[in-house]
C-alpha cells in the first residue's frame, strides 16, 4: 500500500452518529484524489510505472472499502435483530403493568368505599357508640379499651387506604417506565433499521466502484504487462521510498537496518529461514512464532482482491490466516485490525501488527528487525520490507491471546 496521487471514487459512505443501543456506524469510503475512469496511455514507462502503481494502490484501497462496508452490513443487521428482540418484552411490560394498575385502582376503589361508609356512620354513631360504652363498661380500663378499639379500627382503615394509594401510584410509575422502554425499543428499531439500509446502500455503491475499478485495473494491467520485472521493481521501490519519515522514525529505520545488515539480512532476498528463525528466537510466545512462520511461507504469493488464502491473499486476508494457523480468530478487516490493542512501534514483537494510512487501509504483520511482511497490491507479491516502507502513518497492535 502505498500514496495514491491519480485516481478518485465517485462516492463515500454516509456518516452516522454512535449510538447509545448497538447500531454499527457506516465506514466512510476511501477517496484517493485525481482523475477519471479512462485514462490516457502513458507515453514513457515511466508514466506506466506511475499509472500501474497509482490503479493497484486504488485497488488494494477500495477492496478494504468493500469488505470494511459489508462487515458493517452483517453488524447493522445484527442489530436490527436485537432490537427486535427487545420489542417482546417491552410490551409484556407494558401489559403486565397495566394489569397492576387495574388491580391497584379496584384496590383503592375497594377501599375508598369502605373508609366513605365508616366515615358516615362515625360521624352519625361516633358519639353514641361512647356514651354507649361509657354506660354499659363495668369500669374505668373497660371503657378506655373499647374506646381505643374503636380509634384502632379508624386508624387500621386509614393505614390500608393508604397502602393502596402507594400501591396504585406505584403502579402508574411502572406502567410508566413499561411504556417508555417501549417506546425506546420502537426507535432503536428505526434506528437500527435505517443504519442496516444506509450500510447496504454505501456497500452497494462500493461495489459498483469496485465493478468500475475491476475495469481500470485491466486497461493498468496491460500497460504492467508492457513493463520488464526491473521497471516494475524500481517502480515499486521509488514508491516506497517517496514515504516521508519524522526524525524518529528515520532514525529508528537506520538502527534497524544496520542490526539486519549485521545479521546478514537483506531487504530486497527472500530471507525466509533466517527470519524464521529470529522470529522464534524473539516472538513473545509460541502462538506468535506460530503465526509469523505460516505469514513467512507464503512470501511471492500473488494479491487478490478479497482472498484469504491459502495460495493467494489481500492484505487484512493474510493477516487472518496466519493467526488462524496458530488457532487464534482475529478480525478480517484492516479497519477492524486497527481497533486491536495498540503497541508503541519501538516495542513490537513479530506476530504484532502493523496498520498504515488515515483511516487505516493496510495492514502487515512485523516479523522483526524492523520488518513487515505484507500483501500490498495487485502485481506485487507478498513480500517483506522496511516497517517504515510499507506505507505511511505506521501503527502497532498486539493481537490478544
Amino acid at each position: 500500500m502505498l500514496t495514491l496521487t491519480t485516481l478518485t471514487f465517485g462516492a463515500t459512505m454516509p456518516a452516522s452518529a454512535e449510538p447509545a443501543a448497538p447500531v454499527p456506524t457506516s465506514p466512510t469510503a476511501v477517496s484517493p484524489t485525481g482523475s477519471t475512469l479512462a485514462p490516457a496511455a502513458p507515453a514513457t514507462a515511466e508514466e506506466a510505472k506511475t499509472a500501474w502503481i497509482a490503479a493497484a494502490q486504488a485497488a488494494e484501497q477500495l477492496n478494504q472499502a468493500v469488505l470494511t462496508a459489508q462487515e458493517t452490513v452483517k453488524s447493522s443487521e445484527a442489530a436490527v435483530g436485537l432490537a427486535h428482540n427487545r420489542i417482546a418484552p417491552a410490551q409484556a411490560a407494558v401489559a403486565q403493568a397495566d394489569a397492576t394498575v387495574r388491580t391497584a385502582a379496584a384496590e383503592v376503589s375497594v377501599y375508598q368505599a369502605k373508609l366513605d361508609a365508616f366515615a358516615s356512620a362515625s360521624l352519625r354513631g361516633a358519639r353514641m357508640s361512647q356514651i354507649s360504652s361509657l354506660l354499659t363498661a363495668n369500669s374505668p380500663e373497660e371503657y378506655l379499651d373499647e374506646v381505643t378499639a374503636l380509634n384502632r379500627v379508624a386508624s387500621d382503615a386509614k393505614t390500608t387506604m393508604a397502602k393502596a394509594a402507594v400501591a396504585k401510584i406505584e403502579a402508574q410509575a411502572a406502567k410508566t417506565a413499561a411504556d417508555s422502554a417501549r417506546d425506546a425499543a420502537t426507535v432503536a428499531v428505526a434506528d437500527a433499521q435505517a443504519a442496516k439500509d444506509a450500510a447496504v446502500t454505501a456497500a452497494a455503491d462500493l461495489a459498483a466502484q469496485q465493478v468500475a475499478m475491476s475495469e481500470q485495473v485491466k486497461t493498468f494491467e496491460k500497460l504492467y504487462s508492457s513493463l520488464t520485472l526491473q521497471e516494475r521493481v524500481a517502480a515499486v521501490s521509488a514508491a516506497e521510498n517517496a514515504i516521508n519519515l519524522s526524525t524518529d522514525s528515520a532514525q529508528r529505520q537506520r538502527s534497524q537496518a544496520a542490526a539486519r545488515a549485521a545479521a546478514g539480512i537483506s531487504d530486497d532476498t527472500d530471507q525466509t529461514t533466517t527470519l524464521n528463525t529470529l522470529a522464534t528466537e524473539l516472538a513473545p510466545d509460541t502462538a506468535a512464532a506460530v503465526a509469523v512462520a505460516a505469514a513467512l511461507t507464503r512470501q511471492g504469493m500473488p494479491y487478490v482482491w478479497a482472498a484469504v488464502g491459502p495460495d493467494s491473499f489481500d492484505c487484512s486476508g493474510l493477516m487472518l490466516w496466519a493467526w488462524q494457523q496458530a488457532g487464534i480468530t482475529i478480525p478480517r478487516t484492516s479497519a477492524e485490525q486497527y481497533r486491536l490493542p495498540e503497541v508503541p512501534l519501538s516495542e513490537l514483537k513479530p506476530g504484532d501488527l502493523i496498520t498504515y494510512y488515515s483511516p487505516v487501509t493496510h495492514v502487515g504483520m512485523y516479523v522483526g528487525m524492523g520488518l513487515v511482511l505484507h500483501a500490498s497490491m495487485p502485481g506485487v507479491p507478498i513480500k517483506v520490507v522496511d516497517l517504515y516502507r510499507a506505507g505511511p502513518n505506521p501503527t502497532g497492535h498486539r493481537v490478544p491471546r
